[in-house]
């Protein structure tokens, strides 16, 4: 997005120009910089998606964007629409909410508040409204800026809760949810104008503190040296939790997108920035490597799109050309700042193509490439990091994605504003397997929503945190990052468990458990399941399994918010003690 009061050509527009005038051309679609003499893979078997169900989402009005959380409180997601106020010009000045319209899955409407205004056929900028529990209660609440005021309203009816008034009347570009207090669970409020200053609240409006500076479009709270409060990356800008500004990222005009993640493989988490170039820092702010090989590098997301590659992937769009002929193009950078692949478009005309992560789509916990917006009649599509097309989708709409299905699985939401979302699976679907009776917790990546690519790779939360069990020697051996050690019950111990404490609560968005081979007749081989607790006493469950025959590594994708984690064999004894153990666990989540 542009910037305001540019007196010159800025870099990017300056490459751009140098792009056109040299009429220089990508490389060839997906072409592998970084393994040019390695064979090409077979491609994956192509997924053919199965529409799960449609929601009639014209009600929600046009230039309505969706939001995924539980706002009845019965364990599944459900999709509140958000339409913005109408503007003439939203570059400059952030939107406020029109109207909000939540519906189940299954597509029976659940409330609206605001009329929707039948003016509004689009939106060019994040939308200020996110769905989270701000007060604690375990119910997550709608949090909206609403003619000029910061409002919650009760998830399961839409009624008024109570507001606050705006620090400051442009204070509403967008809104994410931070811990800067280092409290039990983040409870802060970030809000921002577009471009020049962002605000740190309380969840009743006092402000903690503010800062004026180059903040982009989506702030990203992160908590990189995991003591409890969290640190932003503010634009170009690292602000401690107190607001002190400790770096500033040697990059130009703004940052237009960014994600947190390990990229060099030592262990600690770095940042990843896209704007005029894509830059990675530590969080000291050491520049780890910068590729400017892109005219506008946007929507960064890392991944592990190659594992065949060491590391973490880039994955971004480049804006290389936005006249009236223009194009963009998908790119991927592997962990040392190569340039994996530059894709080559043949049509053009179309530059507002939207690339996405999506993970275990496919049901073998890969990260794949979602794009949807490409224009010019090109297809909406999930591919793989070759550039093999997986999936593509009859509809060309908007992407959203989530398990919905309980299977362990992403599944897809297309939808069309003011018209249709239409929900797709990868094989069968049961909508209501997440019903549990119990409000199912809003993580991160859902309630700090953008439509600026922002986030954050998963972290292991286990690493070095005490463990125990109920018997055998060896606990700790299950996290020492050697599958070669392990820990195992004694042979008397009927119900064997292991657990870790995690010193305060965690949001857990994956599970790997590298698990032994089983013992015994097929009618007694150990199952295990999951659990997580904040008090090491009230327990809930978020995965199970069955071991297998031989060794394995089970990977669950989980919601979980806790302290302590505890894994539980159960089965016929003796075959559960001789069986029953983990030879290394991960437990990864946010920051």
């Amino acid at each position: 997005m542009p910037s305001p009061n540019r007196s010159r050509p800025s870099p990017r527009r300056a490459r751009r120009l140098f792009a056109l005038v040299t009429a220089l051309a990508v490389s060839a679609p997906l072409t592998a910089a970084a393994a040019e003499d390695a064979p090409a893979p077979e491609p994956p078997p192509v997924i053919e998606p199965v529409l799960a169900g449609e929601i009639d989402i014209s009600a929600a009005g046009g230039g309505a964007r969706m939001l995924f959380g539980d706002v009845s409180g019965d364990g599944r997601l459900d999709i509140v629409m958000m339409q913005p106020a109408y503007s003439e010009d939203d570059r400059y000045i952030g939107a406020q909410v029109q109207a909000l319209t939540a519906y189940e899955l299954t597509g029976e409407p659940l409330w609206q508040v605001g009329t929707p205004d039948p003016r509004v056929t689009n939106n060019g900028s994040d939308i200020p409204a996110q769905i989270y529990d701000i007060d604690g209660d375990g119910d997550n609440e709608v949090l909206a800026v609403v003619e000029d005021r910061f409002t919650v309203f009760d998830g399961a009816t839409g009624e008024f809760v109570r507001d606050f008034a705006l620090p400051h009347p442009e204070a509403h570009d967008a809104i994410a949810i931070a811990n800067f207090r280092g409290l039990e669970r983040p409870s802060d409020i970030l809000l921002k104008d577009r471009y020049n200053q962002v605000w740190a609240l309380d969840s009743y409006g006092e402000v903690l503190w503010t800062h004026r500076g180059n903040p982009g479009h989506y702030p990203w709270p992160y908590d990189f040296d995991d003591d409890g409060d969290q640190e932003l990356m503010a634009g170009y800008e690292f602000l401690e939790s107190d607001g002190t500004l400790r770096w500033t990222a040697d990059m130009a005009d703004h940052a237009d997108t960014m994600w947190m993640g390990d990229v060099d493989g030592d262990g600690a988490p770095d940042i990843t920035l896209g704007g005029a170039e894509t830059v990675v820092h530590d969080s000291s702010g050491r520049e780890i490597w910068r590729n400017n090989e892109t005219v506008e590098s946007q929507n960064i997301i890392l991944g592990d799109f190659r594992t065949d590659l060491d590391g973490l992937e880039a994955l971004g769009l480049d804006r290389i050309d936005r006249t009236e002929n223009g194009y963009d193009g998908l790119f991927l950078i592997d962990s040392q700042g190569s340039m994996i692949f530059q894709e080559e478009r043949e049509t053009r005309g179309c530059w507002g193509s939207i690339p996405d992560k999506i993970h275990n789509w496919d049901g073998r916990h890969s990260d794949l490439i979602m794009v949807w917006n490409r224009g010019c009649g090109e297809a909406t599509t999930i591919s793989d990091g070759h550039g093999n097309v997986v999936t593509t989708f009859p509809v060309d709409g908007r992407l959203m994605h989530a398990d919905l299905c309980g299977d362990d699985r992403e599944e897809v939401v297309d939808y069309v504003m003011g018209d249709t979302a239409y929900i797709y699976t990868n094989g069968g679907c049961d909508l209501d397997s997440h019903i549990t009776g119990e409000p199912q917790p809003q993580l991160k990546q859902r309630y700090n929503f953008t439509r600026y690519s922002a986030g954050e790779q998963p972290v292991d939360h286990a690493a070095g945190h005490p463990a125990r069990s109920s018997s055998g020697r060896g606990a700790d051996r299950a996290l020492d990052g050697s599958a070669a050690s392990g820990w195992r019950p004694s042979a008397l111990d009927h119900r064997p468990w292991w657990r870790v404490d995690l010193e305060r609560q965690r949001e857990i968005t994956q599970l790997e458990l590298e698990l032994p081979g089983a013992t015994g007749p097929a009618w007694a081989r150990p199952g295990y399941r999951v659990e997580v607790s904040a008090d090491g006493r009230d327990w809930t469950q978020i995965a199970s399994g069955e071991l297998a025959r031989r060794p394995r590594t089970a990977h669950h994708d989980v919601v979980g918010l806790g302290r302590h984690v505890r894994v539980g064999f159960t089965g016929h004894w003796p075959f559960t003690a001789r069986s029953a153990g983990l030879d290394e666990v991960r437990i990864l989540g946010n920051r």
